[in-house]
């Protein structure tokens, strides 16, 4: 997962990235990554992935609202994940050992459950194909006051070589920092990067769930984010960073955090002091990416493989991630779970109020989960 590095505090937070530096280097490596977190299998195990794809139907969803995407001026832009990434590097298994130089979907989703295995990219220089983003489709309810609305999300992943660190970390910082670390590749492959259109009962959308960093949020369409005539709402992809943003054709400036914990959260929403590691996330939506909408089965290695999909590197964070689907903690892994997670409002003190009664109190976020239903049903018109 992607982390932001800090900057008003650099140097206490850079010094100790630096001992973290001589500490690791010697140390070995964690021979498994994030898919093992516990909760995981049992979550799984509950809701076991789809073999099929997206019928007929499903699909013409899929593609009448697809995001359009943008990105800012010399960005990388988006690959194909199969035909680009996969297509160019290898795969050991968890003993270590060279499993293939010439790697297939075929060949990663027979080593998907093996929780140590790694795919290192080597990039060969090759005239890269069209990038393509991955599209599926799933249904949640929100359960509150004897009713449970059914809701429709439409997930699309798009697709990036490397994750940076993000742009506000800039300057003679960023210099420094760079001494130490490839500030355009802190690792390899980034798929997290996915944009969610929310649909209610009568396929009508109501929200946008974007990911950014290891949490997500959740903007309701209305006046401030309205549905535009094609249906397809415009999603900005940040410098270096790759999060996802509201579309804008200027050089906006954004908040970003490592994690969801509530003094992030607080600072978020515009309640709280600056945490040591935040930065700034920039978006400047120039041009657009022109792309091809695929499918997979959502049991696809893409979304459940718990090895490494990226080389292992000797400073944490720094490892390949595994599939997609181990995108957040399993406890508000189903989709309306995430989706309420992420819904709050910049300058909102009702729901910094609802934050502080639960949260930041029990610390589960699922209290916030629960607290935020009945708002979140408001906002979109839903409210019994």
């Amino acid at each position: 997962m992607r982390h932001a590095s800090g900057s008003r505090r650099l140097p206490r937070a850079l010094l100790a990235a630096l001992v973290t530096l001589v500490l690791v280097a010697g140390c070995s490596l964690p021979q498994t990554n994030f898919s093992q977190y516990p909760g995981f299998a049992q979550y799984f195990a509950a809701h076991p992935p789809r073999d099929t794809l997206p019928d007929a139907t499903e699909q013409a969803l899929l593609l009448r609202h697809r995001p359009r995407f943008f990105v800012p001026p010399e960005h990388a832009g988006l690959i194909d994940f199969y035909r680009d990434y996969i297509a160019q590097g290898q795969l050991s298994g968890g003993d270590g050992r060279l499993v293939s130089a010439q790697v297939t979907p075929e060949l990663l989703n027979a080593h998907k459950d093996d929780a140590r295995a790694v795919f290192r990219h080597i990039p060969k220089g090759r005239a890269a194909p069209p990038p393509t983003v991955f599209a599926r489709i799933d249904h949640d309810e929100i359960a509150h006051d004897g009713r449970a609305p059914r809701l429709t999300f439409l997930t699309y992943h798009a697709v990036f070589r490397h994750s940076g660190i993000a742009a506000g970390f800039s300057g003679w910082q960023a210099a420094i920092a760079s001494l130490f670390v490839d500030l355009d590749d802190w690792h390899q492959l980034d798929h997290y990067t996915a944009a969610t259109v929310v649909l209610d009962a009568s396929n009508r959308p109501v929200a946008l769930v974007l990911q950014q960093h290891n949490y997500h949020h959740t903007y309701v369409l209305g006046p401030a984010l309205a549905l535009p005539a094609d249906a397809r709402l415009a999603v900005d992809v940040a410098a270096r960073s790759n999060e996802l943003y509201p579309h804008s054709r200027d050089r906006v400036r954004h908040r970003a955090v490592r994690f969801n914990s509530v003094p992030e959260m607080r600072y978020l929403m515009g309640f709280g002091d600056k945490p040591t590691v935040a930065e700034e996330d920039i978006t400047e939506g120039r041009d657009e990416v022109d792309y091809q909408l695929a499918f997979l089965p959502p049991s696809d290695a893409f979304y459940t493989f718990k090895g490494f999909l990226g080389e292992r590197r000797r400073m944490p964070g720094r490892d390949g991630p595994p599939g997609a689907d181990f995108n957040t903690l399993p406890e508000i892994k189903p989709p309306a779970s995430q989706m309420l997670m992420g819904f709050w409002r910049a300058g909102n003190r009702d729901d910094l109020a609802r934050l502080e009664s639960t949260y930041a109190k029990t610390g589960r976020q699922t209290d916030f989960v629960q607290a935020q239903k009945l708002p979140f049903l408001q906002a979109i018109g839903a409210a019994p």
